[in-house]
């Protein structure tokens, strides 16, 4: 509750008084599309995700730029699955998490099993028997998913286990970002349940997935991997087109909107600026592809081609880049 706003006071123009509350995480409501319903055990697995925006009041002095926020957006996924299904949805889980840091180009990636306290129980909601058998199964999910893990001790949610998933950036900094966590407790709360293959209510057991945990935080992450100087296919600008001179800035425009056809980010600078300025100012900006345009390029229908970091790469057909470029980034080399 420390970390929540405090509530906000609303009066309608009847009179009528409300509080409301901004929401702190995803979870509850979640709980809540789940319990609209009466499920089934042949119901089961149910997924539900969004992307969410939730805020928590940290204190002033641990707010830094995109990486700790009071206002972020998680990308927040509940499994409400059967005990039998619980091993393999935590796998499927792990293994899409994995897949999104190694697409993202993330070479490091640590792994913590982070369990409970055992000698401060009164933080943690849940009987020793629950906290027991999630942490046995977060423990066998990452063993059948060979993972190199490390436990931490009292790094648990006070509702479960979870496996967190640690990056280091460009200096070596270490940041946590996507987590997959067991939940026996929330069920319980919020009266979850479904009718199993007996006829009997059960509870289900609850999978929180956030591969990415804060998006405002795996961005900054992002850029400070890569110190801004992203691959061509995460690149916000994936190519600049530098006319030489004014006379040839129509045709700059015919290559630049051909680009744009072909879903390639692009930007034309038009500026009145000598070739060199333009040249440096796309490196400074780490853009990854320079097309330089003269008269000669012009009359050959073609662009002078210039690499980020690795200078000049000669002059080739129009077409030929652009499918150079295609083929680059659908790799996502």
């Amino acid at each position: 509750k420390e970390s929540q706003f405090p509530p906000i006071d609303f009066e309608d123009e009847t009179g009528k008084k409300e509080q409301y509350l901004l929401k702190p995480m995803n979870c509850p409501h979640h709980h809540q599309i789940y319990d609209a319903k009466p499920r089934s055990y042949r119901d089961l697995p149910v997924k539900l995700a969004e992307f969410g925006t939730v805020y928590r009041y940290e204190q002033s002095g641990e707010l830094s730029g995109l990486t700790r926020a009071r206002g972020f957006t998680q990308d927040d996924s509940h499994i409400y699955c059967r005990e039998d299904q619980l091993l393999d949805e935590m796998c499927d889980a792990i293994d899409l998490t994995q897949l999104v840091f190694s697409t993202l180009g993330f070479k490091e990636v640590q792994t913590r099993l982070s369990f409970r306290d055992a000698g401060n129980k009164q933080k943690y909601a849940g009987s020793d028997d629950l906290w027991e058998k999630a942490q046995h199964t977060i423990q066998a999910a990452a063993n059948k998913m060979n993972l190199d893990y490390f436990v931490g001790i009292g790094e648990a949610s006070f509702y479960g286990p979870k496996i967190d998933f640690i990056v280091k950036d460009a200096i070596g900094r270490k940041w946590q970002l996507g987590t997959v966590q067991v939940d026996y407790v929330m069920a319980e709360r919020f009266d979850l349940t479904y009718t199993g293959s007996d006829g009997q209510k059960h509870r289900p057991v609850i999978i929180h997935r956030a591969p990415f945990g804060s998006m405002e935080r795996f961005i900054g992450v992002l850029i400070e991997n890569y110190a801004g100087d992203f691959p061509l296919w995460l690149a916000p600008v994936q190519v600049a087109v530098l006319p030489v001179t004014d006379a040839v800035m129509d045709y700059a425009k015919e290559v630049a909107a051909k680009l744009q056809q072909e879903k390639i980010r692009v930007e034309l600078d038009d500026r009145s600026e000598k070739i060199g300025k333009k040249i440096r100012d796309a490196e400074v900006m780490k853009t990854p592809y320079m097309l330089i345009i003269g008269e000669k390029e012009k009359a050959a229908v073609s662009v002078s081609v210039r690499r980020h970091k690795e200078g000049d790469k000669g002059s080739k057909p129009v077409d030929e880049v652009v499918a150079d470029l295609k083929e680059e980034i659908a790799a996502k080399k």
